[in-house]
């Protein structure tokens, strides 16, 4: 009876205190070292700021209508880590949002209406990951993030970047992923990507590219997987990918090559695809020829390049052809 006594006391402090409480409409869950909340597809339009217990460190709010949320709303859950604020209204953030979040490391601000933010707005936690995918972004300032930012993963995924933020990027120096994807940039001059020497993966794909600098890579040593599908690209540097050592898939889809020269995938990039580009198989794809030849021999894999011209090998796949269909003398 005393055990049960203490039980009962306990229980009641714990919920004078709002550990066990819950906002209406959403739904909470109580482990031993960690509390969720999650607030999915509710007919809200501010944060719900009652109930929400003080030990939440995974807190979700999406599909409502919320326009903002403040630093006084998030300051009731010290212990967050991971913030999911996807598909609602937010326009704007505040400076202070975050001050307080000493363990926040996660946030996802994807499919949201934001325009612009505030200095030093990611200043006070310490993310790894930051998502700000669909939202109406053309810029991005150096100061949003501290200079000696942890990031590892941004997403900028589907804005309307026409040219990489390098200030940002300059605070970036831990970041391994980093996705452009479904933007309107132009071209990837040289310095821009310079600090991000640990970057692994890059997306690029689905934008307006029509020209890279020779040198755009040239201290990306770890990039590993880099998507270009879906842009512009009408050449390439042959020398392009030569300080990318560990370069390990390559997408070049869907662009608009005729030729890739002499040296351009040394060193050897262990899968290309190279469909949908309009190839004129004639003698200068002499290189990409036996390239291909040999990654099909050592790795089983086809880059999908198909001849656009001439009329006569339209359609053909690139490594079926012989060395006379393409104008070669093989000594």
């Amino acid at each position: 009876m005393y055990l049960l006594c203490l039980f009962s006391i306990a229980f009641a402090i714990c919920c004078c205190h709002g550990a066990l409480s819950c906002p209406n409409l959403c739904n909470c869950y109580f482990g031993q070292d960690s509390t969720e909340v999650i607030c999915h597809n509710i007919p809200i339009s501010v944060f719900p700021a009652r109930g929400v217990p003080r030990n939440t460190t995974r807190l979700t709010i999406q599909y409502t209508n919320i326009t903002k949320i403040t630093g006084e709303d998030l300051r009731a859950t010290p212990l967050l880590k991971e913030l999911h604020l996807s598909n609602n209204k937010l326009r704007n953030l505040s400076t202070d949002m975050l001050i307080g979040l000493p363990h926040l490391h996660t946030i996802d601000l994807t499919g949201n209406q934001l325009r612009d933010l505030p200095s030093r707005v990611f200043h006070h936690a310490p993310l790894d990951s930051l998502a700000l995918k669909n939202n109406l972004l053309s810029r991005a300032e150096a100061d949003w993030l501290p200079s000696d930012s942890n990031l590892t993963w941004l997403d900028l995924s589907g804005n309307r970047f026409q040219k990489i933020p390098a200030g940002l990027l300059q605070n970036l120096g831990r970041l391994i992923t980093l996705d452009f994807f479904e933007n309107k940039l132009e071209d990837l001059p040289a310095g821009v990507l310079d600090p991000l020497t640990l970057l692994e993966r890059l997306s690029l794909q689905n934008n307006k590219l029509r020209f890279i600098d020779p040198l755009a890579f040239d201290t990306t040593f770890a990039l590993s997987y880099l998507f270009l599908q879906h842009n512009r690209l009408e050449k390439l540097a042959p020398t392009l990918f030569q300080t990318v050592k560990e370069l390990r898939y390559l997408d070049l889809s869907g662009n608009q090559l005729h030729h890739l020269p002499a040296g351009a995938l040394d060193p050897s990039v262990m899968f290309v695809d190279l469909a949908f580009n309009p190839w004129h198989c004639d003698a200068k794809m002499d290189y990409l020829w036996r390239w291909e030849r040999k990654s099909i021999e050592l790795h089983q894999e086809e880059t999908k390049a198909v001849c656009s011209l001439p009329v006569m090998l339209k359609g053909r796949p690139l490594a079926t052809l012989s060395p006379e269909e393409l104008g070669l003398k093989i000594d």
